[in-house]
């Protein structure tokens, strides 16, 4: 900015006397030409850096008014684009949704209740997808046991105090394949790769605690779950990693598998370490869980606990109640601020029912490529098989993610979208970027969405300009050897040049 404003003041004292309109429209117009040249040489200095020699890199930034161009380097390669495909899964969402859309999740009964409060019939709990449920990691939503104490009192008030029959999970909303193709068997089992459900419940995790040993090496013991999921076993081979180095645990474990492998390391020299796993079958553990909070408030069930994929007619006069989620807005926000990989698969699948009426991954991608084109977005080389980008087979271009960024400026719903992703250098809001840009003209400017999978680092999202120009960006880097603090250091040397443009 100091450099324009002194190069702006040089030229006006050389050329005193010219028309001023008629010099400042030449000043700025230099300007310009000199700014958009330093962005060009830094892209030049950085394509022959070090840290890229052996990666895949390319750029792509236009202004969001107009669609014009500034810089594209690659912007036609295909690149896996991690946790940047939220970008356009919670967009589409908002567009399809819009963004006071709340999830429902509601129980039923059939059969009768006698005067004496006994359910002869079973009690329902009918999953609309809520990827919130149980989980109080967006603001409104209550955690697992102030929803069951809700539950309980709704139940109550309707006068059952026994059940003869069973409480059935309906998770007909979906389709029976929770976990995506392609997505790595190291994930799997892993909180940040819990699978799908019409009935999430917990953010389909549990915590997982380990004794580690005395000496590194030393096998680190299971002391407890939380919350307990019935029937799950380990195979138990952690071991004691060096104080200080962290959550290096992995459990492997697929859906509705019930013996989880555990291997890698847990810290030394601390009394406890948790790990998060992925609840194999979250449905089930629902209606076991409910079916706990019921006995413990005296209210016995002689039947079992089911889940069931075929949809259950269910009347509106035995509704006991029903639960509502946070607004989509706020799902969206802690979606991408967080990038929790489970609400955006929810959120693939939610957009799949709605427009096609099949809650399965292949609709909600289809609704997607759907959506994207009636945007007029050129959709070649696009190619996914998830909403949330853990999938290494994913391929997007910068130039996709680009124009979809500046399509989403003139959606009703751009607000709501455009504060969903994390504000640069800003230490108070959530997200990955709290430091980055920090000093430069990118922090309190830019709103970032970070990616990463192995071998995958990308940025995506908006920054203004000196004049306050919106400016649509994505920068993707696949199979670099170098470490990712360097490839933040190259994302962040082109933000600063886009922020410096007039």
């Amino acid at each position: 900015m100091h450099k324009t404003i002194s190069y702006i003041n040089q030229t006006l004292q050389r050329n005193a006397g010219i028309p001023v309109l008629l010099m400042l429209c030449c000043i700025f117009s230099n300007a310009f030409v000199y700014a958009k040249d330093n962005l060009r040489s830094t892209v030049e200095k950085q394509m022959n850096s070090s840290a890229l020699k052996h990666a895949q890199w390319s750029i792509y930034a236009e202004y969001a008014d107009t669609g014009k161009e500034i810089i594209s380097y690659d912007s036609d390669k295909s690149l896996a684009p991690a946790s940047n495909l939220k970008v356009i899964t919670t967009g589409i969402a908002l567009i399809v949704l819009r963004e006071t859309f709340q999830f429902t999740t509601s129980l039923y009964y059939d059969g009768e209740i006698s005067d004496t409060g006994t359910l002869q019939g079973n009690l329902y709990v009918k999953g609309e997808g809520d990827p919130t449920l149980g989980s109080a990691k967006v603001k409104g939503s209550p955690d697992l046991d102030k929803l069951m104490h809700q539950w309980i009192t709704a139940i109550k008030k309707k006068g059952i105090r026994q059940i003869e029959g069973n409480v059935i999970a309906d998770v007909s909303l979906f389709d029976e394949q929770s976990v995506p193709d392609f997505w790595p068997w190291s994930d799997i089992g892993n909180y940040f790769a819990a699978g799908t459900s019409a009935l999430c419940i917990h953010d389909n995790l549990y915590y997982l605690y380990f004794k580690p040993g005395r000496r590194v090496g030393d096998k680190a013991e299971v002391t407890r779950i939380k919350p307990k999921i019935p029937d799950l076993v380990f195979d138990n081979h952690m071991r004691t990693g060096k104080p200080g180095s962290g959550d290096n645990g992995f459990i492997y474990c697929a859906p509705k598998q019930f013996t989880a492998t555990l291997r890698g390391t847990i810290p030394a020299g601390v009394k406890e370490f948790a790990i998060k796993g992925s609840i194999p079958d979250p449905p089930l553990f629902a209606t076991h869980y409910l079916m706990e909070f019921l006995a413990k408030e005296g209210i016995k069930v002689t039947g079992s606990a089911i889940v069931t994929y075929n949809r259950q007619e269910l009347h509106e006069e035995n509704r006991i109640c029903t639960t509502l989620s946070p607004i989509l807005s706020d799902i969206i926000a802690t979606t991408n601020k967080e990038s929790v990989n489970l609400y955006a698969e929810q959120l693939l699948k939610v957009i799949a029912v709605r427009e096609t009426g099949v809650g399965s991954t292949k609709n909600g991608v289809s609704t997607i490529e759907s959506v994207m084109k009636s945007l007029g977005i050129n959709m070649e080389g696009f190619s996914i098989f998830d909403g949330c980008g853990l999938s290494r087979n994913n391929l997007v271009t910068t130039q996709i993610m680009g124009m979809f960024l500046s399509a989403m400026t003139s959606e009703k719903c751009f607000d709501a979208f455009y504060h969903s992703l994390s504000l640069a250098g800003d230490a108070k809001d959530a997200g990955y970027v709290k430091q980055f840009g920090a000093g430069t003209s990118i922090a309190l400017n830019a709103r970032i969405k970070t990616g990463y999978i192995n071998g995958v680092r990308a940025h995506s999202g908006y920054i203004r300009s000196q004049s306050g120009r919106l400016i649509s960006f994505s920068l993707i880097c696949n199979n670099f050897s170098s470490s990712l603090s360097a490839i933040d250091k190259i994302h962040e040397s082109v933000l600063v040049q886009l922020a410096r443009l007039p």
